[in-house]
C-alpha cells in the first residue's frame, strides 16, 4: 500500500505516492531496493500507475509523482513547461536522497524522461517510454491540445465527468466500467457551488503550443539523448496511437540498439502498462537492469 507524501520543491508543494518495496522480494544495493519513478501524461495524475506500481513493488520501491498543476500538487500558472518538470524531478530525487532511478513515462512523462536523459543521464537506471518518442505525430498533438484547451469548468454530476472523459481519453476505451469509474474518481474533485471539476489547472490547456522551430529543436535534443543512452530502454506503443507513429517507433529501434519495443494491439494513446505483452516486456527490462549479485 502506498503513502501520500508532499515535498516543497521549487516553490510548489509536489505530491507523490510512495509504495515501499516488499523487502523479502526486493533487489538492489545494500542501501535498499531500487526505485521506479512514474511520470504521467499531460492531464493525468499519479493514480494512472496504481496497477503497475502494485506489481512492481515485488522488487522496487515505486514513486508516482503528480506534476505541478495536477492531482494533489500545487498549481503554478506560467511554469507548465518541460524544463520546469525536469527541474522538479531532479530536485525531488535530491530531496529524497535518490541517485539513479528507473523512469517510467507516459506521453508527457516520457518526454520528461527523454529530457532527463539529455541533461542527467546518470540518474536513469532504465527508461520506459509509453506511447511517446522524440517526434510527435501532428494529428495527435492537435487532438490533445484541442481537448486540453476546452475542458468544461464544471460537470453537473460524476456521471457527466465520466461521459466526457470517455469521449476524450482513448485509453479508457474498452476498459471495464468499474475501471473507468475508478480512473475518473481520482481525476476529479468537488467543484465550488456543486458538481465536479477535473483536478488539473486549466492554465495547462492554455499554454502556447510549440512553434515549428522549437519543435524541431526539441526533437533534435530528444533524438540525441535517446541515441546516447546506455541504460536499458523500452518503448510501448498502442497500435492505434496517433501520438507515436509506427515510423518513428521503427526509427527509434534502428537508432538505439539497446531499445526493446512492444506494440499493444487494439489500443490507442496510451496503453495502461497492465496489458499482458507490456507486463512481460517490463519484467524482461528489469531483469536486464537488475544489479549484479554481490
Amino acid at each position: 500500500m502506498y503513502v501520500d507524501e508532499w515535498r516543497r520543491i521549487n516553490g510548489i508543494w509536489l505530491h507523490f505516492q510512495d509504495w515501499p518495496a516488499l523487502r523479502s522480494e526486493s533487489r538492489g544495493s545494500s542501501d535498499g531496493p531500487e526505485t521506479a519513478l512514474f511520470l504521467h501524461g499531460l492531464t493525468q495524475q499519479s493514480h494512472a500507475f496504481d496497477d503497475v506500481a502494485a506489481r512492481l513493488i515485488r522488487h522496487h520501491r515505486c514513486l508516482a509523482l503528480d506534476f505541478r498543476g495536477r492531482g494533489e500538487s500545487g498549481w503554478a500558472d506560467g511554469t507548465y513547461v518541460i524544463p520546469q518538470y525536469v527541474a522538479d524531478v531532479l530536485a525531488l530525487l535530491d530531496a529524497l536522497g535518490l541517485g539513479a532511478v528507473h523512469v517510467v513515462g507516459t506521453s508527457l512523462g516520457g518526454l520528461v524522461g527523454l529530457s532527463l536523459a539529455s541533461v542527467a543521464p546518470e540518474r536513469l537506471r532504465s527508461l520506459v517510454l509509453n506511447d511517446i518518442g522524440p517526434e510527435i505525430d501532428p494529428s495527435g498533438a492537435a487532438r490533445i491540445a484541442a481537448y486540453a484547451g476546452s475542458v468544461p469548468e464544471r460537470f453537473a454530476d460524476f456521471d457527466a465527468a465520466v461521459s466526457w472523459a470517455l469521449t476524450q481519453y482513448t485509453w479508457l476505451t474498452g476498459l471495464p466500467a468499474e475501471t473507468v469509474t475508478e480512473a475518473i474518481r481520482w481525476a476529479v474533485r468537488r467543484a465550488p457551488g456543486g458538481g465536479w471539476r477535473l483536478k488539473f489547472d486549466p492554465a495547462i490547456g492554455r499554454a502556447p503550443r510549440p512553434t515549428p522551430a522549437t519543435a524541431r529543436a526539441a526533437a533534435t535534443t530528444w533524438w540525441a539523448a535517446l541515441e546516447a543512452l546506455r541504460c536499458p530502454i523500452l518503448t510501448v506503443r498502442g497500435a492505434q496511437s496517433d501520438i507515436l507513429s509506427r515510423e518513428i517507433a521503427v526509427a527509434m529501434a534502428a537508432r538505439q540498439p539497446r531499445l526493446r519495443h512492444v506494440e499493444v494491439e487494439g489500443v490507442g494513446h496510451a496503453p495502461t502498462l497492465s496489458e499482458p505483452a507490456v507486463v512481460a516486456a517490463l519484467d524482461a527490462l528489469y531483469d536486464e537492469a537488475a544489479p549484479e549479485p554481490r
